[in-house]
């Protein structure tokens, strides 16, 4: 149902019309930043699509044998298409992308798209899943041609569909060349700009919006009651129009993990090698590589609000909380700050491609040394 998604209603109403006009295109591109709901209102709209009974104005019924069937992400009518770890092992079927995997592979898999399934907005973390290998598009080719039950669609979800390799992307291609009418294909990403123009070029593009504060406080004073009426605010500003984000802070105390940002960079700044190892090996010890991500993201927001604190607007910082520390930090420090956000957007795509996270902190490290000064 509709209600499933946070904000987004300029989306929704995009759809429910599409719906209603019985025109479906075979091929759609929703794009947006990471979090906003890309994957949850595909999923939404391919039970919509299939369902027995669906309602004009709150969508899908969840409760119909096809709702049922796309619910759990891999059914005879909808495919969940993600990112994979390399094959390990031979196999006689080249055209199931599953079966070449490691057995811990496999089983992580599995339990991540259990949880995917709980939640729409959840991001996959399966290890070394860093490209949508061709044959998983082989096997779209090969049940896309399949006849599905009448009056049904096929339906196939490819999710970050930027991390197709340029061998998938060209396999894809073909599919788009000459889709079947009784099928839908729906990509997803937050980088529309990677995928091939003739891909972009034969898809119907769907923007979707940052999601509101009024929106994400909303979700959270229903999702939590563990946080205070400041702090929520403080949250919904840090997740930057991301519900994915808000939940990943929430969860992960984000806050207690802003503080070693902060004693992070006073250590950079002092010179104290020890400070910087303790922190570092914190971050890293736990091999938890979104505890990286989010680690590198709270930096981004620091040097973000020294641009705008040095710009005498201080009502549009985020760690507003902070305000005091980060004016002096702009006061008594020179740093190239758009260089240094430059170089944290890279390490958060690094991460993606599978570096020893702890190598490259202490790369980043040397270089955050370079770009901050005191001033005179």
């Amino acid at each position: 149902m509709w209600s499933n998604i946070i904000g987004q209603k300029r989306v929704i109403s995009v759809l429910r019309s599409i719906h209603a006009s019985g025109r479906i295109p075979h091929s759609f591109i929703f794009h947006g930043i990471e979090g906003v709901g890309k994957d949850a209102a595909a999923i939404e709209f391919a039970k919509l699509i299939n369902c027995d009974s669906p309602d004009e104005e709150k969508g899908a019924c969840d409760e119909c044998k096809y709702c049922r069937q796309t619910n759990t992400l891999n059914s005879s009518i909808f495919k969940f298409v993600t990112a994979l770890p390399a094959s390990r092992k031979e196999t006689d079927d080249s055209d199931n992308p599953v079966a070449g995997l490691s057995e811990t592979d496999a089983e992580i898999l599995s339990a991540e798209l259990k949880k995917k399934s709980e939640d729409y907005y959840y991001k996959l973390n399966v290890p070394k899943a860093n490209t949508i290998r061709i044959d998983s598009i082989r096997q779209i080719r090969k049940e896309i041609y399949l006849t599905p039950d009448r009056g049904k669609k096929k339906i196939f979800l490819i999710s970050g569909a930027d991390l197709m390799n340029p061998n998938s992307e060209n396999a894809f291609l073909k599919i788009l060349e000459e889709p079947p009418g009784d099928a839908v294909i729906i990509l997803t990403t937050s980088k529309v700009n990677s995928l091939l123009p003739t891909v972009i070029g034969r898809c119907q593009k769907i923007k979707f919006d940052s999601i509101s504060n009024a929106d994400l406080l909303s979700f959270l004073k229903s999702y939590t009651d563990d946080v205070s009426d400041e702090e929520m605010n403080l949250l919904v500003n840090i997740a930057n129009g991301s519900l994915q984000k808000l939940k990943s802070i929430v969860n992960d105390n984000f806050l207690v993990l802003r503080d070693r940002v902060v004693d992070y960079l006073r250590a950079v700044i002092m010179n104290n090698q020890p400070g910087v190892s303790n922190i570092i090996s914190s971050i890293v010890s736990p091999k938890d590589r979104e505890l990286v991500r989010q680690f590198l993201y709270l930096m981004i927001l620091w040097f973000r609000d020294i641009i705008i604190a040095r710009s005498s607007n201080d009502r549009i910082v985020i760690n507003r909380d902070r305000l005091d520390s980060v004016s002096k930090f702009s006061a008594k420090y020179k740093s190239d700050e758009f260089e240094i956000i430059n170089l944290l957007e890279t390490c958060i795509s690094d991460i993606d491609r599978n570096v020893n996270t702890e190598i490259m902190l202490y790369n980043f490290t040397y270089n955050l040394r370079e770009l901050i000064r005191t001033r005179q």
